[in-house]
């Protein structure tokens, strides 16, 4: 029997989990983060709360980079790891995620790195301004709530069904409803995210999405 999903035209839940060839691939960056990459003198920091897409967002902006011919490395600190574990000697641009979580003498040890060798691309849930001393005119910092739009959502949305589409015309989701859900979720993309995914997984062509839902 097949499986709801494909009735709407995708070989798969386009809400599932992801591979990291998946997410790279399906990933975009607000057109501001697009604006500044390029700019090799910058240092980048990425904040935001839980679900807001920061790990997403370091995961592209790597990607973008390496495509470029850039020597960009991309690590995820796991919740109770206080040090990275990249060799930085042949890196140019470390994308180092949930920097916080970092002890004080590797993140000294990584502001420095920045200062002398290479470029700094970060996600944070704590602004990390202080630590950039002189560097400071030098970093860039982006609050990724204050840049997920409902333009962002149907973009994010669309580049999902897309990837997985494998009919010419498959269901997808109305302005109407890409309205609807930013208005229910904001920044919290990864909680839409996981409502669409029982959509999907469910079948249901009409989301009829209430703020109680």
């Amino acid at each position: 029997m097949p499986f709801p999903f494909h009735a709407l035209g995708y070989s798969r839940n386009p809400f599932g989990a992801l591979t990291d060839e998946e997410w790279t691939a399906v990933a975009i960056l607000p057109q501001a983060i697009c604006d500044v990459l390029p700019h090799g003198c910058r240092h980048v920091q990425v904040l935001g709360p839980k679900g807001a897409g920061k790990s997403t967002t370091l995961r592209k902006m790597a990607a973008e980079l390496r495509a470029g011919r850039r020597r960009a490395v991309y690590e995820y600190l796991p919740e109770g790891q206080h040090y990275f574990s990249t060799n930085l000697h042949d890196v140019e641009i470390f994308c180092l995620d949930e920097v916080q979580r970092l002890n004080w003498w590797y993140l000294l040890r990584l502001v420095r790195w920045g200062g002398t060798q290479g470029r700094l691309i970060l996600g944070s849930h704590r602004d990390l301004t202080k630590w950039f001393g002189w560097q400071r005119p030098f970093l860039t910092t982006f609050y990724l709530p204050d840049l997920i739009t409902r333009d962002h959502w149907q973009k994010a949305i669309t580049a999902r069904l897309r990837y997985f589409a494998i009919k010419e015309n498959p269901h997808t989701l109305s302005a109407e409803e890409i309205k609807q859900l930013y208005e229910k979720f904001g920044a919290d993309m990864r909680e839409g995210e996981y409502y669409l995914y029982e959509v999907w997984q469910k079948g249901i062509k009409d989301l009829r999405l209430t703020i109680d839902d």
